[in-house]
């Protein structure tokens, strides 16, 4: 895989003292935009990266060259790599870890030449929607989280070095703490770039990102070098434990749910248990293969697929797609029970990594069941991407997210 400094765009000197307020992870969005909190912000990098007056296009491509013109960002004189660390607890455990790794430009390649792998489905729209904003902005604004594997952990050294005099420290809402610091030594840039040349990438978090990337390339009908490269940020895999948390399924705008008939039917393929409410913990992550939480308004189920049922299955997927538990859930309940196939899927179901809000939104109405799973592990993410599978959108949730706004890069 082929890596690139490059000179950022960055934040004049007077706005960087807001950076707390001025960065926040590109997960959070759609919660921000019902609130309107960060677009309060005149100068909040959402207004570019996640612009709530689009279509048309224009309007955030203005944005940025009046930002420019005006040196609210200003570019680097010098071309950098950058050291970024997250310092992160997981929810309701006491351990404090600390993951790192280097935000550099990667090469935007097909996922057909097996130097970058994705792990999850996306949804065509977005990929598109990513693709225009690309287009019309020229500015990649959050890095994409991808991991590769080094057991010697040779690189790391460089990386902590540079974080003894970081250029931003910012602590977001998470009370997670990020860090960031330029390299601009040329011979530990050209390591980097050596010892990485060689990587197999797996995409952590920025599916749509990455690919709208690709896409941007390939469109262009003369693309400059530029063009054909996208920010990222590289982690190991063997420097810390992976933060991912589970994403649980809220369906909604169901016509005509009924539970008592929904129950009832289940019962076909699942044993379906009563038991009491689970708002604090959700599902542990042993609790056993196939094993899912039902959230209803009158109470909760604990839902186990049958042996037979899984044996008997006429789902058509690798065996290695199928013992997913979010491919038991999506073929054995929306697809079976709902008839939500494909992509048609995204218009009734919600995502969550919060307990607290599933059953919110149950209580409340907004959705007509929630079903809670079991976090996916690193080693079933490995393992599909290297059978060359995907596995469902929304499968995985890495946690802490990349903090976007702290560096732009130029395409």
């Amino acid at each position: 895989m082929k890596i690139q400094p490059f000179r950022a765009w960055r934040y004049n000197e007077f706005l960087r003292t807001q950076l707390p307020e001025l960065t926040a992870p590109l997960s959070e969005t759609n919660l921000q935009q019902k609130q309107a909190y960060f677009y309060q912000q005149p100068f909040h990098y959402f207004h570019i990266s996640a612009p709530i007056d689009v279509p048309p296009y224009h309007n955030p491509q203005r944005r940025v060259e009046n930002w420019k013109l005006d040196k609210v960002v200003l570019q680097d004189k010098l071309p950098a790599i950058y050291a970024y660390s997250q310092t992160y607890t997981l929810h309701k455990e006491p351990t404090v870890y600390t993951q790192i790794g280097v935000v550099c430009l990667i090469e935007s390649t097909d996922y057909a030449q097996k130097q970058v792998l994705p792990h999850e489905n996306t949804i065509s729209k977005a990929v598109k929607h990513r693709q225009e904003l690309l287009e019309a902005t020229h500015l990649h604004t959050v890095p994409t989280h991808l991991l590769y594997t080094d057991i010697t952990l040779h690189l790391d050294k460089y990386l902590h070095e540079a974080l003894l005099h970081p250029m931003y420290e910012i602590t977001d809402k998470h009370d997670t703490i990020h860090r960031l610091a330029a390299i601009h030594d040329r011979k530990i840039i050209d390591l980097f770039a050596s010892q990485l040349a060689e990587k197999q990438l797996i995409i952590a978090d920025g599916h749509h990102r990455y690919e709208s990337s690709v896409a941007y390339k390939n469109a262009q009908q003369t693309p400059t070098e530029e063009a054909g490269y996208h920010l990222a940020w590289l982690t190991n895999t063997a420097s810390y434990p992976l933060g991912i948390l589970p994403t649980h399924r809220l369906a909604k705008k169901l016509t005509n749910f009924d539970s008592t008939h929904f129950l009832s039917a289940l019962q076909a393929d699942f044993e379906v248990l009563p038991t009491t409410r689970h708002e604090e913990r959700g599902l542990a992550p042993t609790e056993n293969l196939w094993t899912f939480l039902l959230i209803l308004p009158e109470g909760d189920y604990l839902l186990c697929l049958k042996p037979e049922a899984f044996a008997n299955s006429t789902q058509e997927a690798p065996e290695v797609i199928k013992r997913l538990d979010l491919s038991v859930m999506h073929h054995f309940i929306f697809e079976k029970h709902f008839n939500l196939q494909g992509e048609r899927q995204y218009e009734h179901i919600d995502y969550t990594q919060y307990v607290s809000q599933a059953y919110k939104e149950v209580m409340s109405g907004e959705a007509n069941f929630a079903l809670l799973t079991r976090r996916i592990t690193f080693a079933e993410i490995e393992a599909v991407c290297q059978a060359g599978h995907t596995m469902p959108a929304k499968a995985t949730y890495f946690f802490p997210k990349v903090l976007g706004g702290m560096v732009f890069a130029q395409v």
